[in-house]
């Protein structure tokens, strides 16, 4: 029987989000779908986690690490396979509110020239769900990769402060559900970014293809990522690829204003940098900063060495 969703995990070294994650897809009212994960190398017991908690899904295991882009581009071959219409890509370190699923299924069904639909991403805080606003509406403006998010940060006293539903430039890659036939005239994610930067880079040509993508409130997630926790490799490591990726994209589509614009900007705040960057993740981040500034106009793609 073929699935109405197919929903996609990358998985990697993130057991511990696992148990959630999944209790919450068990209490969907929406059950028709089927679940598929890559195990991108990790070191801990995801992999064991995931058959223990979910032994009807299937689980791939890729022998390296193919990073966020390029494990759910893998994943998009299988579910394109499955004949599914609908693939929801999925961060593991998320809850879904009960009715996550459907809500989102209902939309892409209620408006046949909406292709990709996301949810309502609200901050989970030491495993405690709040109602400020992680990302709901997306804004970009692609030639100069600047982006919009106008509610992002809001607390929230009730979701009606938000408009119901609302079309947007682009989606976080935390949680969106797509039509699997957008598939046929453009790929998915680039596998070249490895982390960060692949929303925009997917949706600049979703966009570019005469496609629609739109956000509804209906649907909600808790993103449970502590930012505050971050380890300063983990900083190290972030805002190289966010560095690193953005002139890859520039320079993938000739985006030459944007770019020209990007690097005066960096150099001008350059001194401010030095000292945020040592502030956050010691004198190296600064570092792995420039670096990626440096592996972005040397062309330098997929995994850093």
């Amino acid at each position: 029987m073929v699935p109405e969703i197919v929903i996609q995990l990358v998985l990697y070294n993130d057991a511990l989000f696992l148990p959630g994650l999944l209790s919450s897809l068990r209490k969907q009212t929406f059950n028709n779908f089927h679940l598929i994960a890559v195990d991108n190398s990790s070191d801990d017991s995801v992999a064991e986690k995931f058959r223990e908690l979910w032994p009807e899904g299937e689980l791939y295991r890729s022998d390296c690490n193919l990073g966020y882009a390029g494990g759910h581009t893998r994943l998009m071959e299988t579910t394109l396979k499955r004949g599914a219409p609908f693939a929801l890509v999925l961060n593991t370190d998320v809850l879904l509110q009960k009715d996550f699923l459907r809500n989102l299924h209902d939309q892409l069904v209620r408006f046949p020239g909406v292709d990709a639909c996301g949810p309502l991403i609200l901050q989970g805080i030491n495993n405690r769900k709040t109602k400020i606003v992680q990302n709901y509406r997306l804004y970009m403006d692609f030639p100069l990769g600047r982006k919009s998010s106008p509610d992002e940060g809001r607390n929230l006293r009730s979701y009606k402060e938000l408009p119901v539903s609302a079309d947007v430039d682009y989606l976080s890659g935390v949680a969106f559900m797509i039509r699997t036939s957008v598939f046929k005239n453009i790929s998915f994610f680039d596998p070249g970014l490895f982390l960060y930067g692949e929303e925009r880079d997917f949706f600049y040509r979703f966009s570019k293809s005469g496609r629609v993508a739109m956000v509804t409130r209906k649907a909600v997630c808790w993103h449970l990522h502590d930012w505050a926790a971050q380890s300063k490799e983990g900083y190290r490591r972030e805002y190289y690829y966010l560095r690193r990726n953005k002139i890859l994209y520039f320079k993938k589509y000739n985006f030459r204003r944007g770019l020209i614009r990007f690097l005066l900007f960096e150099l001008i705040k350059l001194p401010l940098t030095l000292v945020w960057s040592s502030g956050k993740g010691g004198i190296k981040m600064f570092g792995w900063y420039w670096l990626g500034i440096w592996h972005g106009l040397t062309g330098k793609s997929g995994k850093r060495a």
